[in-house]
């Protein structure tokens, strides 16, 4: 059996959405409810302290939103009101564009930060690439996401890992891996719901089966097997490419007061892996993220809650 801790409290509230940088200082992003008003906030994990002050008007669904780490500076992009607002989260700065995209995603374009829009109807999907410090647009390409009218997928990255890279999982279809330099997808693996991450392998991602999660490469290669008690759901992942593994997190299907997390070294050849932690939150899990020092942060209606995995 696991063993089991208690997620220890950041702040009080209600929160949404939570996202964290994959790699450099340990920085997050989350959506809060207050008294009826939606608000974005970004963190200092290192200080536990907020990181400048919060941004009104911003949207509490997670699809609306992204967060990373493009080129060296923490970026948040989200959509309100037809606009596209893109905030340098160190500096305030904030760049607005037209458009109200189905996903947003973070990307390396030539050495640029960028931000990924996508807009449906996904047989006919547009793909637009704008530059997140100007504005200027990059590129701009049509993409195939099946023969439906609505875009049922989640747009994932993990920059700068992931460069020009971003996956578009969900719905009943494999997940798309688009490279936004080439303006084209460049691979398609057996995946309906997962999390992108860097590793010792390469970028990979872990997605959720039946009691397990599967750790794959961009070929579909099986990596690693994380067993798992029951069902998952929201998963997260924070690859530490110098000591070859990587931690996983994700929530029980029947318990949302439940998180387990695993500490795997990817060897390459399939080797299953028990969860080492169980973390017990106060709450159902609303979302959950990874940060680059290991530190798990849940999202809940009565608090955000940032338990160290590793010490």
């Amino acid at each position: 059996m696991p063993e089991s801790v208690q997620a220890a409290p950041l702040a009080d509230g209600s929160f949404d959405g939570v996202a964290a940088t994959a790699q450099g200082p340990p920085l997050v992003f989350t959506s809060r409810t207050d008294h009826g008003a939606n608000t974005g906030q970004a963190w200092d994990l290192a200080a536990r302290a907020v990181l400048g002050p919060p941004i009104p008007d911003f949207p509490a669904e997670r699809a609306e939103w992204t967060f990373g780490l493009p080129t060296g500076s923490p970026t948040v992009a989200w959509t309100h009101r037809d606009r596209v607002h893109v905030q340098d989260v160190r500096t305030g700065r904030e760049l607005v564009l037209d458009g109200q995209p189905d996903l947003l995603a973070l990307a390396v374009h030539g050495g640029r930060g960028a931000v990924v829009a996508i807009f449906g109807p996904a047989n006919d999907a547009e793909v637009v690439v704008w530059d997140a410090l100007t504005g200027d647009r990059l590129a701009e390409f049509a993409l195939w996401l099946g023969h439906r009218t609505a875009i049922d997928r989640t747009a994932l990255h993990a920059t700068p890992a992931t460069g020009p890279l971003i996956a578009l999982t969900g719905g009943t279809s494999d997940a798309v891996v688009v490279d936004v330099e080439r303006g084209e997808d460049v691979t398609a693996v057996p995946s309906t719901r997962a999390v992108l991450t860097p590793s010792p392998h390469g970028l990979v991602l872990v997605q959720p089966v039946e009691c397990a999660l599967h750790v794959r490469g961009l070929d579909g290669d099986r990596l690693a097997v994380l067993t798992a008690p029951a069902p998952c759901d929201r998963v997260a992942s924070s690859g530490n490419v110098g000591s070859g593994r990587l931690l996983v997190a994700a929530g029980l299907e029947g318990d949302p007061c439940t998180v387990l997390a695993w500490d795997a070294a990817l060897t390459g050849n399939g080797t299953p892996f028990a969860p080492s932690l169980c973390v017990k939150v106060p709450a159902p899990v609303n979302d959950l993220a990874l940060a680059p020092d290991g530190t798990l942060l849940t999202a809940t209606d009565e608090g955000l809650y940032a338990t160290r995995l590793r010490p």
